[in-house]
């Protein structure tokens, strides 16, 4: 199913591709590698309500989750259980999304 926001389908793109780097984690780094995952649904579900309340507060929010997902990443990468590489992935990943929210908060108090 094709999104039309097109956050959505970024934030999904995300989740995607944070399945494919969870795999490799390690049995001891669970509590971190579901933290993970699970901030990034909950990201997913921020932006749909911020999306359906135009609430800026619910904006600041999916701010907010962006800037624990990023920790988590760059707790894994200071753990070496993900590459520098993939750290980039995500990291650009993230960065779209937070311009995004960042316009899309411009515009939603311009209105």
């Amino acid at each position: 199913m094709q999104d039309r926001f097109l956050i959505v389908s970024k934030t999904k793109k995300g989740i995607d591709y944070i399945h494919k780097v969870i795999v490799n984690f390690p049995r001891t780094e669970v509590v971190l590698k579901n933290k993970l995952i699970s901030s990034y649904y909950d990201l997913l579900e921020l932006i749909y309500k911020a999306n359906i309340y135009k609430d800026i507060n619910c904006m600041k929010d999916v701010l907010v989750k962006i800037r624990m997902i990023q920790y988590f990443v760059k707790v894994s990468l200071d753990k070496k259980i993900i590459s520098f590489r993939k750290y980039e992935i995500i990291g650009n990943n993230l960065l779209e999304i937070n311009k995004m929210v960042n316009a899309w908060i411009v515009y939603e108090k311009n209105k």
